[in-house]
């Protein structure tokens, strides 16, 4: 919820609150001067609920005018967006919380030499990271590990076996520590540790042809209902990888975009906010700018585009369109709400802080 939203809201329950305590202890006078008993049967309901009404509507109008008082004493003060934007990004490093990341690495040791000694027989090569853990995207208020089961061709005779037999041996070494899940192409794995949830996607995929050498594999993708069949999905493990290989200013993007996502509760698929951020400061396009400001809004301003188009094309499969991850409403919902954004910060960079100062 962001800050004007917050401000009101409270203005809401305290003034409704307030008002309609007020009327019960009014009545309660009023009966007491009448010599009467107050009981809940002689209790008005309907007159309390409309001064609750009224004090909800006084209350929201004074928490909005707080919020317009707070804001123009802010507008005062000095901002540099730079710097605000480095705090997010010091906030969401994945170091703000040393325990924690401490215990994730550990985590991730085990898991991963588990299956490597489980499955080694059928892998072709040593378990994989991946996802924004590997390509240091990730941030720390919500992010997972990913690691991917490179199984040789030759291993099981079809992909949902391949799938089945993976989630099977999880859930019989890691069921009664962890929480065992089925998901669209992975298979989920969380626990719930002292220092926090540590949540891994293990991605079992099949090589196409030479998998030390083109990094392709083939992936089960679990149907939406029992009584469909499940699909192959086509994936190069290289390109996922590499898309921000050498280019930290995408990187710190990809971060900001991701905590706008989370504070803001928007459903973006990460792999749309990673090839939009990298499409948006390739030179081709805005290219990198010194300042974080200018790069964050090129990538906004890509993404929003990107989410009116009717396709945008995986990187790493020509055949997969990722708005497919996406309902028709929820992209223009949040190419709105992106749009209004750039041009709010456009007008007054201090919106930043309504950007993100989000709970």
């Amino acid at each position: 919820m962001r800050r004007r939203d917050r401000y009101i809201l409270n203005g809401v329950l305290i003034g409704g609150g307030v008002a309609a305590m007020a009327d019960i202890i009014v009545q309660w006078i009023q009966h007491l001067n009448r010599g009467e008993k107050f009981t809940w049967q002689k209790f008005d309901g309907w007159r309390t609920l409309k001064w609750a009404g009224i004090g909800a509507a006084t209350g929201g109008l004074t928490g909005y005018g707080f919020y317009r008082y707070k804001i123009g004493e802010e507008s005062k003060l000095p901002f540099h967006s730079d710097e605000y934007l480095n705090k997010i990004l010091t906030d969401e490093s994945l170091n703000s919380d040393p325990k924690f990341h401490t215990a994730v690495l550990q985590s991730r040791e085990k898991v991963k030499g588990w299956l490597a000694k489980e499955f080694n027989g059928a892998l072709v090569q040593f378990p994989e990271d991946t996802g924004s853990f590997h390509k240091k995207t990730a941030i720390n208020s919500n992010y997972d590990l990913d690691i991917i089961l490179p199984f040789s061709k030759n291993s099981y005779s079809t992909l949902e076996e391949m799938y089945i037999d993976v989630f099977n041996r999880v859930g019989k070494q890691f069921g009664n520590k962890a929480t065992v899940s089925k998901q669209r192409k992975a298979i989920g794995l969380t626990f719930d540790t002292n220092q926090g949830i540590i949540h891994f996607d293990l991605v079992p995929g099949r090589e196409i042809d030479n998998y030390a050498k083109e990094k392709e594999l083939n992936l089960y993708q679990k149907p939406d209902w029992f009584w469909q069949k499940g699909s192959s999905h086509k994936t190069n493990v290289r390109i996922h990888k590499s898309i921000t290989t050498n280019q930290p200013q995408a990187r710190k993007s990809i971060k900001l975009l991701k905590a706008y996502r989370e504070r803001n509760n928007l459903n973006i698929p990460t792999i749309i906010i990673d090839q939009a951020v990298v499409e948006a400061l390739a030179e081709t396009q805005y290219g990198v700018s010194s300042s974080i400001s200018e790069n964050l809004l090129n990538s906004m301003t890509v993404l929003s585009r990107k989410l009116r188009q009717k396709s945008f094309i995986d990187l790493a499969n020509s055949n997969n369109n990722l708005h497919k991850k996406l309902d028709q409403s929820d992209k223009f919902i949040v190419a709105d709400l992106i749009e209004r954004d750039i041009q709010r910060v456009t007008e007054n960079p201090m919106h930043f802080k309504e950007m993100f100062d989000v709970f």
